[in-house]
């Protein structure tokens, strides 16, 4: 009885395509919620992305019965943190504090720690079971929770500057993203760091600085009485910055991906995979971008 052949990996072209339908898919929605200035709807879009980027995180190491109980205390952790943010942010229209993310931490260790009582310790085993549920409370939840941290920085006092901070932030590290894969797929020659992630080239390293660059220089074109406290020169320092930090982001995914053995996060996304593959750039790009304004407005 003969085996059925694999089917052909789908063409670069049908791939860019799948890409770009999801992206201006998730555009469309991120520029209504800004176009309707409606700070609601981005909450309901991250704490979603964040739910989701934590729940494929967890999933990742679902082999080992062990595992079950650190993965499910990992997903309480964030829920309760992305329900209790959104409550916050809702009532008083105003970034969550900041002890409710050492709240989420110190949750993750301790529930870490009660939880190797219940069985016979396994060694390196048991503290990697550790290791795994307190890092990902801290990769799924508290860095992508600095989005929400953005969507409230307010230095002009208009109430609105985050929801454009927030839009500048997505579009530096996507498009940084999508010049990266563009320049690979069409100049790719030389590899990057092919033990980690094969498809990665130098020539993209150097598109992600044209797509970065080219989005801060749109925006601070469009809208700069938007983007207060950044000017041209604070952009075009934060321009290269968050795309270092970007091609970071997606390469520790890629170190993540590669130790469990998997090519993608998930299937949500057509083209593109999982959430943590939409967002794993954004999880590095979002606490940079936070504290340099903090640092800025001091």
């Amino acid at each position: 009885m003969s085996q059925e052949s694999p089917a052909p990996p789908p063409s670069k072209r049908r791939v860019f395509a799948s890409r770009l339908l999801s992206t201006l898919i998730l555009w469309a929605v991120i520029a209504a919620a800004v176009q309707w200035k409606s700070h609601w709807l981005l909450i309901l879009i991250t704490g979603f992305f964040g739910v989701a980027g934590a729940f494929e995180y967890y999933r990742l190491l679902r082999a080992d019965p062990q595992w079950r109980s650190f993965n499910v205390l990992g997903l309480c952790i964030c829920l309760g943190y992305w329900v209790i943010v959104s409550w916050w942010a809702m009532r008083h229209r105003d970034a969550p504090p900041m002890w409710l993310d050492l709240a989420a931490l110190t949750a993750g260790v301790h529930g870490s720690f009660l939880l190797c009582y219940r069985h016979q310790l396994e060694g390196a085993v048991t503290l990697q079971r550790i290791f795994h549920t307190v890092f990902g409370v801290v990769y799924t939840v508290i860095f992508f929770g600095f989005i929400m941290r953005l969507m409230y920085f307010n230095a002009d006092g208009s109430g609105m500057t985050g929801l454009f901070l927030v839009l500048f932030l997505v579009m530096v590290t996507k498009f940084s993203d999508m010049g990266a894969y563009i320049f690979g797929v069409i100049f790719g020659r030389h590899k990057m760091i092919p033990h980690i992630s094969p498809a990665k080239s130098w020539e993209g390293f150097g598109g992600a600085f044209v797509g970065s660059f080219t989005a801060a220089a749109v925006l601070l074109w469009l809208i700069p009485d938007r983007l207060v406290p950044l000017d041209w020169t604070h952009s075009l320092i934060l321009a290269p910055l968050l795309c270092l930090t970007a091609v970071t982001g997606d390469l520790a995914e890629s170190v993540i991906k590669r130790c469990v053995a998997i090519k993608d996060s998930g299937h949500t996304l057509p083209g593109i995979g999982g959430i943590l593959d939409l967002t794993d750039s954004l999880l590095f790009t979002a606490p940079v971008f936070y504290f340099y304004l903090a640092a800025l407005s001091a």
